[in-house]
């Protein structure tokens, strides 16, 4: 069966204000995007779920970005002073403080925690393995952690910890925040500034800086931390301070909460030893599309959330000097994206660069746009003609524009916009099906099957879909074949040879059966009324799709099918950017 290309964009320019689209998204978020008090960013579309283990949501990422909207909190309450935004903060902490006690650890966070027993959907079934998934035990016992926590999810953790401190929290929350960092700190300096997970080794990206103690130097030259490498410019160990970018401001945030003594200390032993090391030669052309394509934006947050609060809470020029030039570097190749999070960081900091008026512009305006639908839906700009595309592909191999892509034109981030590609012009393209097939004798009974190798079952007419695939054991379907003569027996040619199901799909078996699977194009039209695309006809309708969807002929009209499941996600980008902004007015 052939499949053409239908392209579904949405360019969404919100009528409301930004703070009607402030309450609307908030609202929104709170209603479905809050499991006890832990943020998760991707849920399924429609109405709220519950968030258990059979709709998990994208949880493992969850503490990053709950860290990263507890300062967008904080910034709410230091705008309108308003008791519920302080409680709604209270419920973030609390949430905070479970992702951190339900290892059984302390000091160890949890990357996200669901609740309920049992495999979790999309990680441990289906054959699917995953050996940081567990179970919390006593007072936690009802909810499923997911462990192997990395640098970006404990610094954004302790940059919410800082602003919300600062600006928003009550006496009981001070203490409760200064109690929990200090468990944080204390989990990483006893382990040499390294997250350890519960089985006794470093997270695949838990070392948050470089220890200074010279008896540790052996370690990093045996290769403890291969991330390290870049900053080293000599054969010597002479790590560059900003190997250690992570760990400075969590150190300065840990002595500013706590008060306590060994932060500082270990601060002065970090900068002493490191500040005047050689910096690795960065790349100092022009802006340029070939440049540009290498930017890393998501690691470039990080940065940005780094230097935030080592330039906040700094007072030695020397090191301020090297913190603002860091953030200069940063600021080159970022201030025309109209970024809001990393415009308002920038200058709050630092008020006179070049470039602010112009870029504070084009973030306010990026605002302004941000799509309150937040469905992940196809988006295929690169066929556009009104985007000058770029001849150098991205990080990922992906297509993107010489000049960024509006934020309502362009795929919505699977997480959180700011740390996403500007340039980015395609996402969420809907894999090519293979085949549908329909039961013998009851037409509210279907199957399909796509390029991703996987087969589904409908029961209602197409209204929903199920994954029947995971009895295959890995086997990717190229096509099936339903029974002329039996309701649930459908037949699957796949990478492995022919299965059999007699049960819709349920359980699968190996087949000496040699059933006939639809030949390319055998049954397609040669003329729909005019329609140049070939088309799939059945005596329930005619369907046609592309990396923009499936769609239905049916009662003399074209209309989206619902092949896939489709998800949203939230907007704690949107209200983090859009208070903080409120807060330095640079949002009026």
């Amino acid at each position: 069966m052939k499949f053409a290309i239908f392209f579904l964009a949405t360019t969404l320019l919100a009528a409301q204000s930004m703070e009607d689209k402030e309450k609307l998204l908030e609202r929104n978020l709170i209603d479905k995007h809050l499991v006890d008090g832990l943020y998760v960013s991707i849920v399924p579309a429609g109405a709220p779920v519950v968030h258990t283990v059979d709709d998990p949501g994208n949880v493992i990422h969850a503490g990053v970005w709950t860290g990263r909207y507890l300062a967008g909190v904080a910034y709410q309450y230091a705008v309108t002073r308003d008791p519920a935004v302080r409680k709604h903060g209270g419920d973030l902490l609390m949430g905070l403080r479970r992702l951190q006690e339900v290892t059984g650890k302390p000091g160890l966070l949890a990357r996200g925690y669901i609740k309920g027993h049992g495999p979790v959907e999309g990680f441990e079934r289906g054959g699917a393995d995953s050996k940081h998934w567990h179970q919390g035990q006593g007072k936690y016992a009802d909810y499923r952690f997911y462990s192997d926590v990395s640098v970006d999810n404990f610094n954004a953790v302790l940059y919410g910890y800082a602003i919300y401190y600062d600006l928003a929290a009550d006496a009981a929350q001070k203490k409760m925040i200064a109690y929990d960092v200090d468990r944080l700190m204390t989990h990483l300096l006893d382990n040499h500034f390294r997250i350890i997970d519960l089985n006794g080794h470093v997270t695949q990206y838990g070392h948050v800086g470089i220890d200074p103690d010279p008896s540790r130097d052996k370690y990093y030259q045996d290769g403890g931390d291969s991330e390290i490498t870049r900053y080293i410019t000599k054969p010597e160990w002479h790590p560059a301070l900003r190997a250690s970018l992570m760990a400075l401001p969590d150190l300065l945030i840990a002595h500013h909460i706590t008060g306590k003594q060994r932060y500082i200390d270990e601060y002065k032993k970090l900068t002493a030893r490191f500040a005047d090391n050689p910096e690795p030669a960065r790349d100092t052309r022009p802006y340029s599309p070939e440049r540009i394509a290498r930017v890393n934006h998501s690691s470039e947050g990080q940065s940005y959330e780094a230097l935030f609060n080592a330039i906040v809470y700094e007072k030695d020029p020397k090191l301020l000097a090297i913190y603002r030039r860091w953030l200069g570097e940063l600021w080159d190749l970022n201030w025309m994206e109209g970024n809001p999070l990393y415009t308002f960081m920038t200058l709050a900091l630092a008020p006179k660069l070049e470039h602010g008026d112009e870029s504070l512009a084009l973030s306010v305006e990026t605002l302004r746009r941000y799509p309150t639908d937040r469905v992940l839906r196809p988006v295929m700009g690169s066929i556009r003609k009104d985007i000058e595309m770029s001849p150098f592909p991205d990080r990922g191999g992906a297509k993107q524009a010489v000049k960024p892509v509006p934020i309502d034109q362009r795929p919505l981030d699977n997480e959180y916009a700011w740390k996403g590609n500007p340039y980015a012009t395609d996402g969420w393209l809907k894999p090519a099906v293979t085949s549908i097939q329909f039961a013998c004798d009851d037409p509210l009974v279907s199957w399909f099957s796509d390029a991703t190798g996987h087969a589904y079952m409908s029961r209602d007419g197409m209204k929903t879909w199920i994954d029947v695939s995971f009895g295959l054991v890995g086997a990717k379907v190229l096509h099936l074949a339903a029974s002329k003569e039996r309701t649930f027996v459908i037949y699957a040619e796949t990478d492995r040879g022919i299965y059999v199901s007699r049960d819709g799909g349920m359980s699968w078996r190996g087949s000496e059966d040699k059933p006939a699977f639809a030949a390319t194009d055998s049954d397609l039209p040669v003329q729909f009324d005019g329609w140049r695309i070939p088309v799939a006809t059945w005596k329930i309708g005619s369907f046609a799709g592309g990396p923009g969807g499936v769609y239905r002929f049916e009662n003399g009209r074209w209309s989206e099918a619902k092949f896939w499941r489709e998800d949203e996600t939230g907007a704690a980008d949107y209200l983090h950017a859009y208070w903080m902004g409120r807060y330095y007015r640079f949002v009026k």
